[in-house]
């Protein structure tokens, strides 16, 4: 198996990436003259001098993932296995069986064209082949095969989109509609004017709790829309890197201002929280507010998954090159065939929530967005204290100014 390289762009706007062909012919000549013919368009190549050499090559693509090529050119003459009996095998491997193959032969009998076409080739060249015809049919196949390609990718984002909508949908239906039908009835009960105005202050309350609870739900939505508008799959399916103004911060107090807007609710569920910092060196460079953001999604996770009495610590430390902010807490944990589904939309595991808060399954989708376009790094594994030990890490710099955000939001 040879492989060549290539020195020009292949010219058409349907091309995402170099195009692979592999050619497979017995002669060392027509090799040599396709290679060459092919090379002026930029292509790829991979070479086969026998059936079994193209074989050994495609079975090794699909076992270390090295590329199948998006097309073949195939002699039918050769001895051991000829053209007809490699395609045959490479069209009943339902992995190999969408390469599209253009048949060379120098034999122009239509029973071979008709046999050619029956065991699935896609065309055929005739020996001596003209140049100009050549290259006009391969790079109308590789044109065909790569908008069959966007197809099915624009096909499997739909599919997966049409699911999500359809969890939205469920996610809106049943978070909405409870708190929206406690306010009716609690505006219901004050406007008749029968409660006592010590009562009435604690409807007012929970009408409060209820609309808070409606807008956590919506700006998670919200959240979620605006990270995927930042990162939309590009033209070629390439996902685009959300842009996030970066400053120089002190990642310790951020950690600490955001912590400190979550004492009143720990308080509330007897949950004890602490902060330790072990970094020598604090200093990141990332929006602040998206590590706000960051920073908030996982402490407000770990209130809502520890019971009352459990515990909350937050630590900052340095490892290696990078920081890392800990949060770990003595909760419910999560059961290992859940872990797969922690960061993913929507991703709602067994666990509950201890004190009947709401669950959207976004939480952990954002900071795994966040951290990753902000050139950090998220981790989950099981707490030694049963609970869960969720890790973020973002690259340390090392400046000569004390010039640093301080500013927690």
């Amino acid at each position: 198996m040879n492989t060549t390289s290539s020195f020009a762009s292949p010219d058409s706007m349907l091309f995402d990436r170099t195009p692979r062909i592999l050619i497979v012919d017995d002669i060392l000549e027509n090799l040599q003259v396709l290679r060459g013919r092919l090379r002026l368009k930029g292509y790829e190549l991979r070479e086969a001098s026998s059936g079994r050499d193209a074989l050994q090559y495609l079975n090794d693509a699909l076992e270390y993932l090295d590329g199948l090529p998006d097309l073949m050119l195939l002699d039918v003459q050769m001895p051991e296995m000829d053209g007809f009996e490699l395609c045959r095998q490479i069209k009943a491997n339902m992995r190999l069986a969408a390469i599209p193959i253009i048949f060379i032969t120098a034999r122009g009998e239509m029973d071979d064209i008709v046999e050619g076409f029956t065991l699935g080739a896609v065309d055929y060249v005739i020996k001596p082949f003209n140049a100009s015809e050549l290259l006009t049919r391969v790079k109308t196949h590789l044109d065909l095969k790569f908008s069959r390609d966007a197809l099915q990718r624009n096909n499997a984002l739909l599919e997966k989109l049409n699911r999500e909508k359809s969890e939205f949908m469920s996610i809106a239906a049943h978070d909405l509609k409870n708190p929206l039908a406690t306010i009716r009835w609690l505006t219901d009960v004050l406007k008749s004017g029968t409660l006592p105005p010590d009562k009435a202050t604690e409807t007012l309350d929970n009408i409060t709790y209820a609309a808070d609870r409606m807008f956590r739900l919506v700006k998670n939505l919200l959240d979620v829309n605006a990270i995927e508008e930042a990162s939309l799959v590009g033209q070629h399916g390439h996902e685009k890197i959300i842009h996030l103004p970066s400053e120089l911060v002190n990642a310790v107090f951020v950690t600490a201002g955001v912590l400190g807007n979550y004492e009143d609710a720990a308080r509330q569920k007897r949950i004890k929280t602490s902060f330790s910092n072990k970094a020598q060196n604090a200093r990141v460079s990332i929006n602040a507010e998206v590590l706000t953001q960051i920073l908030d999604n996982l402490i407000s996770n770990a209130l809502k998954y520890t019971p009352s009495e459990g515990s909350i610590a937050i630590t900052t430390e340095n490892v290696h090159d990078s920081l890392q902010i800990i949060v770990e807490d003595t909760g419910v944990g999560v059961s290992p065939d859940d872990v797969e589904r922690l960061f993913t939309k929507f991703g709602r595991t067994s666990s509950k929530p201890t004190a009947g808060e709401d669950s959207t399954g976004l939480g952990l989708f954002i900071v795994k967005k966040l951290t990753e376009a902000a050139g950090g790094t998220v981790s989950y594994e099981p707490s030694q204290t049963k609970g869960s030990r969720f890790i973020i890490a973002f690259p340390s710099v090392n400046v000569a100014s004390d010039k640093i955000s301080q500013e927690a939001e």
